[in-house]
């Protein structure tokens, strides 16, 4: 090192180099280059700081103001210490590793390292240590460079998050048209079959129930795959989530078994436009689970209230800012592990034994509640117990009030119905689901050959068609070209597939689920044969 460079240095010690304030002239262009250097150093924007080798445990021996700008942390609390004081219990060991590893053979490293604050709050740090050597090759100190990056890391986590929901929809999505179209034919046939068993075969009985049950269970497993990837159609209304809670009461008591349920209802609850059977499911998975970890013991409460989030506080699970309703339901069990508490959301992810869980309970809850513009988040509270809270995003509007119950007189003799299906085995099930109820069916694989049949038969009462079907048109398109080419003619479409744009252009039809049961089917069809008149032609000709 040369005379010059010297001269910016303080010697403290015979093995310690000490930067020297830089001089009041250090603008000039005849000063030393270290003048100029730190100089620049103090005055960046870019938090800075310079480490001695030489001294015990490598300690900071400069800083400038955006560093302490960016930890919280004085000088007299960073000059003299190892940089370590910014790690935590979340921070990386092996990046930590990382950076000793390179000190210690005199390396430049570059590393991006989760930091901690003064205040305790957490920030990612993209860190570049090098070397800084004099002219003889001897180390003087090492140099750090640091950036706030943690906007570019929740960008990047949310984008994966995105991708992940993704991939997990494009899965969900294309099984479910395949997976749900063999269930439908095992629980068609299942309810004509038990309609068929006579009741004192208590064997036959039982099979029947079991072999139903079994289908519904795997029918609800595609529902919460679907709900968790947001792919799940919700049919949402206006309502008040007090109403809801307290109409759903008797359930939520027989899912909490022998726990004492405890209801905090905040009277003048805002509304909100919510989906009630999605909603009544998720409140029966946080229920149950709360009832499994408690070991059936404890107390449960549920309660709600009106909350507005500001832009400039901390908000959960990235809402935005505005005004939310707020369901929380809290248990008195053992809480959630703390080293698990991140992953409860993750699809199959379970605390459960094995067979006791499928994983996907809290996942369709997570999916539902960002579906529906909020969000879910998992704590546990001080003094035990864990607590989820459920934001549904405040609506505007009166609640709306269920309609008078429609009178059904219509007889099934004699009713046709032209139904378009293109799964010969679903066909054959749809038909004599139909048949078994009354009515007189015409079946046909696919829209173009239904349409033949009307030009020369359009004496039907109902179309019944999937959506999904080969050649070249839709069920969605059958159902407006029927609608407009023959206005009496009522439409029920079905589908099994999940997807976007099938759900928003069959909103103007009814529509039924995959898989439906026999009795769900023959409601749908005579609630809509009944219905008197034809569509309005605003809602004929309208965007579907």
């Amino acid at each position: 090192m040369s005379a010059t460079d010297k001269s910016a240095f303080d010697l403290r010690d015979e093995n310690a180099l000490v930067p020297a304030p830089p001089s009041a002239a250090a603008t000039n262009p005849d000063d030393t280059p270290n003048d100029i250097f730190f100089a620049a150093v103090k005055t960046t924007r870019m938090p800075m700081v310079v480490t001695d080798p030489h001294r015990t445990d490598n300690p900071v021996i400069f800083c400038n103001e955006a560093f302490r700008r960016m930890t919280g942390y004085s000088d007299a609390e960073i000059i003299g210490v190892n940089c370590r004081f910014l790690q935590g219990p979340e921070t990386d060991r092996s990046v930590v590793e990382q950076v000793r590893r390179a000190i210690e053979r005199r390396e430049e490293v570059s590393v991006e390292i989760l930091n901690y604050r003064k205040n305790g709050s957490t920030f990612w740090n993209a860190l570049f240590i090098s070397p800084v050597f004099d002219e003889a090759g001897a180390l003087i100190y090492f140099f750090a460079s640091q950036l706030d990056v943690s906007r570019r890391r929740e960008a990047e986590e949310a984008l994966h998050e995105a991708q992940k929901m993704e991939a997990v929809g494009q899965l969900t999505g294309g099984i479910a048209h395949d997976f749900n179209n063999l269930l439908q034919v095992i629980i068609g046939y299942i309810d004509m079959l038990g309609a068929r068993v006579d009741p004192g075969d208590r064997a036959a009985s039982r099979a029947v129930e079991a072999i139903g049950a079994a289908a519904q269970r795997g029918a609800t497993l595609t529902q919460q795959l679907l709900a968790f990837a947001r792919k799940q159609e919700l049919r949402d209304r206006l309502l008040n989530m007090n109403t809801l809670i307290m109409d759903f009461g008797a359930v939520l008591k027989r899912t909490a078994g022998d726990m004492t349920v405890r209801y905090q209802l905040q009277p003048e609850l805002w509304n909100a436009r919510v989906d009630p059977v999605q909603a009544e499911m998720a409140m029966l998975n946080i229920v149950s689970n709360a009832r499994d970890a408690s070991g059936d013991d404890g107390t449960i409460t549920l309660a709600t209230r009106n909350v507005a989030l500001p832009a400039d506080g901390d908000l959960p699970g990235k809402l935005e800012p505005g005004e939310y309703v707020e369901l929380t339901i809290t248990d008195t069990g053992p809480g959630i592990d703390g080293a698990v508490i991140d992953r409860v959301f993750d699809p199959f992810f379970s605390t459960k034994g094995v067979g006791k869980g499928t994983g996907l309970g809290l996942a369709m809850v997570y999916g539902f509640m960002r579906q529906s513009g909020g969000t879910v988040a998992a704590t546990n509270l001080a003094d035990g117990g864990a607590k989820l809270t459920l934001y549904f995003p405040r609506a505007s509007g009166a609640v709306e009030r269920p309609g008078s119950t429609v009178r059904v007189s219509t007889e099934a003799q004699g009713v046709r119905i032209l139904m378009v299906e293109d799964q010969p085995e679903v066909a054959s099930l749809g038909k004599a689901l139909l048949e078994m109820h009354g009515y007189h069916v015409v079946q046909v694989s696919n829209a173009r050959t239904a349409l033949d049949v009307l030009r020369s038969d359009h004496a039907f009462k109902l179309l019944f068609s999937d959506i999904v079907m080969p050649g070249g048109m839709n069920g969605v398109e059958l159902a407006r070209q029927v609608r407009n080419d023959y206005p009496g003619i009522k439409v029920l479409l079905t589908t099994g597939y999940a997807d976007d744009a099938i759900d928003e252009s069959s909103k103007s039809f009814e529509l039924l689920r995959k898989p439906y049961r026999s009795g769900d089917l023959e409601a749908r069809v005579r609630a809509l044969i009944d219905r008197p008149g034809a569509m309005p032609q605003a809602e004929v000709h309208g965007t579907v």
